[in-house]
């Protein structure tokens, strides 16, 4: 009874699981022929239902990631890839995974890994024009790549010592600028002091000026006070009688006559000393 259950039990499910794959072929179909007709959101849905029923169907995978490259969802078709890299195929099949892994990369720029993709679909089939061409493809793209990262950094080097000297710059503008301030200011402080010097000097001057001024002015007052003074002298009238004033006159003709009489002595006395020659 046991025994028979069993095989009931046993006979039950292999004829499920072969109905499950049955099921499972029949949505790889759909889903093939929806990718012929290029509606592959329509293929994606038939992989994924025939993966429901048989979740280990390499074709399904495959399928499904080729419907999913097709999309332009390459990470997810990426994914996919990977995972059937790692799949007991043959070589040839292996050599078509990494070649639809390699286009994935190259079409979301990862340049090196679709380099090493495209490598390893030849290391299983050395004779695929395609993969040779995507390969070389993938290598110029590379190379490019690096060319303009390298240059990038260069760029990048270039700015930041561009940054630096003018950094240096706007420190020496700044140490110039405040000892030009400095060197201005001490020149202000100078031409203020030496104009005020010259103010100084000039208030002096004018100061001296003022009080020269003020001396001649009281000069000219004490000669104002003379001479009103001899002029009030001047004014006043002699007190002298006639008779004085004629004596006084008659000595002075007296005297003169005095006078000339020397001087004719003298004179005489004078022409009788002069030698002959």
């Amino acid at each position: 009874m046991t025994k028979i259950s069993i095989f009931v039990a046993l006979f039950i499910f292999i004829g499920s699981t072969a109905f499950s794959k049955e099921e499972a072929s029949k949505f790889i179909y759909n889903g093939n022929n929806s990718y012929k007709s290029n509606n592959y959101k329509d293929a994606e849905i038939d992989y994924r239902k025939s993966l429901e029923k048989d979740p280990n169907s390499s074709i399904a995978k495959y399928n499904l990631a080729n419907s999913l490259y097709k999309q332009g969802n390459y990470q997810e078709a990426m994914d996919k890839y990977k995972e059937l890299s790692g799949e007991n195929f043959s070589k040839r099949e292996l050599s078509k995974v990494f070649h639809n892994l390699g286009n994935s990369l190259l079409e979301d720029k990862k340049y090196k890994e679709s380099v090493d993709a495209y490598i390893n679909a030849l290391k299983n089939n050395p004779k695929d024009e395609d993969t040779k061409y995507n390969l070389a493809y993938a290598q110029e793209m590379l190379r490019k790549q690096e060319q303009q990262d390298k240059n990038k950094d260069k760029n990048k080097d270039n700015k930041d010592k561009d940054d630096k000297n003018k950094d240096k710059q706007d420190q020496n503008k700044d140490k110039d600028g405040d000892k030009n301030k400095d060197k201005d200011g001490q020149n202000k402080d100078d031409q203020n002091k030496d104009q005020q010097d010259k103010d100084n000097k000039q208030g002096d001057k004018d100061k001296d000026k003022q009080n020269d001024k003020k001396d001649g002015k009281d000069g000219q007052q004490d000669e104002n006070k003379t001479g009103d003074k001899d002029q009030a002298e001047s004014g006043q009238k002699p007190k002298i009688s006639k008779q004085d004033a004629e004596r006084i006159l008659q000595a002075m003709m007296n005297d003169e006559k005095e006078l000339q009489k020397k001087l004719r002595k003298l004179k005489s006395k004078s022409n009788k000393t002069e030698k002959n020659w």
